[in-house]
């Protein structure tokens, strides 16, 4: 078997691809990076015995040697070269057609915002409650780590876990329908946390984007959970699953209103059979995600916040809610996506001031958007570090004058790639400006 893994990516999710493949088949790697700009990983690779073709913008000749083409999600698939692949799978591909998965409840996440958190909370209800779940998907945790780890169970006798959860962005629900030739898998429950707009950079409509989306809702779940605010546009594209259709928030929810996630962990945890009582004593353990609200430090009345993964503007403003009454001094912007400024207005206009950072989506959306509402800000800066110093400055003298607390946040509102490699090397240097700038204090993680 000849393995073709397009896309090494700039969170090197191939790798796992790669590991899982090494020693079963003879696989390559097709990346449009230059070498240097993965560091050590290559070398990992090649130790594998697998071949790198890194700078290869013409992948036509290793699409054609490979029996499998194994897509990187950020990858478009109406990339001409692809036309030539013999197959084209993807990680979700072997997990759903793993007969080690056929016991095995899987719950399936996706939304605009909202579906790391989600993951992340009913994984952990889950597990505090004595129901083994493992998550993987776009939380940053491949398919092949989750197929690899149940290989390894199977070998050992040991148990299997009763859930997996998994969270799927749009790419890759359409990549998965197009290799399992629309077939999509069962699930226990499948969970819509939002929609709103994105990727319009990689989609010819809005429409286009919500039909990827919509595809995870189909008759092979047993239950469907959606945002209430959704449900008018989701009953009327998907009326025959009508009857398995539940709503998030309602009003017997203890978290309406609080976060969104908890909100929808919560009755994705009445929907799974459990009681009220054991899912509050869950989610009560819950402590959050990275890069999502991420309370890094509070150092002399100054609360440092990493909101990185805040990559749309209503995250901003969804985000900025949770600080209330407390003033809050925003670091926004970045790279465009093709997407409005306006679903963060209401956050910048409550911001107690605001450090740009620069980036197409801060010159040609949200400096256009501030102007017009006359609202004022700093920068845009070229750096985080000048930016993080300048929403220090003025935490610092807003603190001085009204002696109350303070609270950095960065949220951008934006992508990151001009300035970043991706949102979590954003957030992971926020962090560490954090920390530098606490220091000798102990920064809370």
């Amino acid at each position: 078997m000849k393995i073709l893994i397009l896309g090494l990516g700039i969170n090197g999710g191939g790798l796992s691809a790669a590991r899982y493949f090494a020693g079963k088949a003879e696989v390559r790697i097709s990346d449009i990076g230059q070498r240097s700009s993965f560091g050590t990983v290559p070398d990992e690779l090649e130790a594998l015995g697998i071949t790198c073709f890194f700078a290869d913008t013409d992948p036509r000749d290793n699409i054609k040697w490979a029996d499998v083409v194994i897509k990187n999600p950020a990858i478009p698939s109406k990339l001409p070269q692809l036309s030539l692949a013999k197959n084209i799978r993807n990680d979700f591909f072997y997990l759903f057609s793993s007969p080690l998965t056929k016991d095995i409840s899987f719950i399936l996440v996706t939304g605009t915002k909202g579906k790391s958190t989600t993951v992340a909370a009913i994984t952990h209800a889950l597990n505090t409650l004595g129901n083994e779940a493992l998550y993987c998907g776009n939380i940053g945790v491949s398919a092949f780590l989750i197929l690899e780890e149940l290989e390894k169970r199977k070998l050992s006798g040991l148990k299997m876990p009763s859930y997996i959860v998994a969270e799927l962005s749009s790419w890759q629900i359409h990549d998965t329908y197009v290799a399992l030739n629309g077939q999509m898998p069962s699930s226990r429950l499948t969970i819509l946390t939002s929609l709103y707009r994105d990727h319009q950079n990689r989609y010819a409509s809005l429409a286009d984007y919500y039909d990827d989306k919509l595809l995870l809702l189909n008759d092979r779940a047993e239950r469907i959970l959606i945002n209430i605010r959704n449900r008018p546009y989701v009953l009327k594209h998907t009326h025959k699953l009508s009857k398995r259709i539940s709503v998030f928030p309602t009003i017997s929810n203890p978290y309406s209103l609080n976060k969104m996630e908890l909100a929808c962990a919560y009755k994705a945890l009445k929907l799974l059979g459990f009681a009220k009582k054991e899912i509050v004593r869950a989610l009560s353990s819950y402590r959050g995600m990275p890069h999502r609200i991420e309370q890094v430090a509070v150092h002399d009345d100054i609360m440092f916040i990493n909101d990185s993964s805040a990559t749309i503007s209503e995250a901003v403003s969804f985000s900025v809610k949770t600080l209330y009454p407390l003033s809050y001094h925003l670091i926004c912007g970045g790279t465009d996506k093709d997407i409005s400024a306006s679903g963060m207005l209401p956050a910048l206009r409550n911001a107690t001031d605001i450090s740009l950072l620069d980036g197409s989506f801060t010159r040609d959306k949200l400096i256009p958007l501030l102007e017009k509402h006359e609202i004022r800000y700093s920068g845009p800066y070229s750096d985080l570090k000048s930016a993080f110093d300048n929403a220090c400055q003025r935490a610092e003298e807003k603190k001085s004058a009204t002696g109350a607390m303070q609270v950095v946040i960065l949220s951008p509102g934006a992508a990151s790639f001009e300035m970043f490699r991706n949102e979590f090397d954003r957030g992971d240097s926020f962090k560490k400006l954090v920390r530098e700038y606490v220091s000798p204090y102990r920064a809370r993680t």
